[in-house]
């Protein structure tokens, strides 16, 4: 199932922030540093809002956009390692030890589609998937129209041209789909502002303001993080692993 071979490459990744995390003196200057940045695999945002919810069991929150991603047409969202990952993912791999191997995935009825199993599931999976909508839509829905615009007049144009026919027919024809083709396109576009709206409105009806930050998530882009120059030895050695860290990213 694709939902667990994807929830594999997460954890394959945790396992590699383990083994980063003892380059800091402290814990606590870890905490932000290590993430996860992915595309949405399947063509439902709810079955990504599903592995979002799976992923905050295993310690790595959904944080929306990636901001080192921020000029990309292609929505790529990151996964903020919380404080607690290791507890959480230890607790979790106690009580769903086969998730990987076909058994129930963790807060999911044991289904072929899993489900969520509670009603608290339930909830968190549609906050989740209004989060993940909102930014999906303004990355795609902000996309320019100019070289969707010049692709639809090259269709046009290639169909009466493959054709051999330059008749007033024919023409009108390739006009008429050239302009099908824009209205929809600008159609798609007004559908989309009013799903961003629509799901704004949902998450600020429970006090959820979202994204949390104008780049689209939680996290500062690693070109945007503060210089440290402390004093103590213990915090040049944090700027030194946490520089080191975001290299690897």
């Amino acid at each position: 199932m694709a939902l667990r071979r994807h929830l594999g490459k997460l954890l394959r990744s945790a396992e590699h922030d383990e083994r980063h995390i003892e380059m800091f003196p402290r814990p606590e200057d870890a905490e932000g540093v290590f993430t996860y940045t992915t595309v949405n695999p399947w063509p439902s945002l709810r079955m990504f809002a599903k592995f979002a919810c799976i992923a905050e069991q295993y310690g790595y929150r959904y944080d929306g956009l990636d901001p080192d991603m921020s000029g990309s047409s292609t929505p790529f969202f990151v996964f903020r390692r919380l404080p607690d990952a290791r507890a959480r993912a230890e607790r979790t791999r106690s009580r769903y030890p086969d998730a990987l191997r076909g058994g129930r995935l963790p807060g999911m009825r044991r289904r072929w589609f899993p489900g969520p199993a509670s009603p608290e599931a339930r909830h968190e999976v549609r906050l989740l998937r209004a989060r993940i909508a909102i930014d999906h839509f303004s990355v795609v829905g902000g996309q320019r129209l100019g070289p969707w615009l010049i692709r639809i007049a090259v269709v046009a144009v290639a169909l009466v041209v493959v054709n051999a026919q330059f008749s007033a027919a024919a023409v009108g024809t390739a006009a008429g789909l050239a302009l099908a083709l824009t209205m929809l396109l600008v159609g798609s576009r007004v559908f989309m502002r009013r799903r961003v709206v629509t799901y704004r409105r949902k998450l600020e009806a429970v006090g959820i303001r979202w994204p949390a930050s104008p780049s689209g998530g939680g996290l500062p882009s690693s070109h945007d993080q503060p210089e440290v120059t402390g004093s103590t030895s213990g915090d040049s050695a944090a700027a030194r692993a946490r520089a080191a860290v975001m290299r690897r990213r």
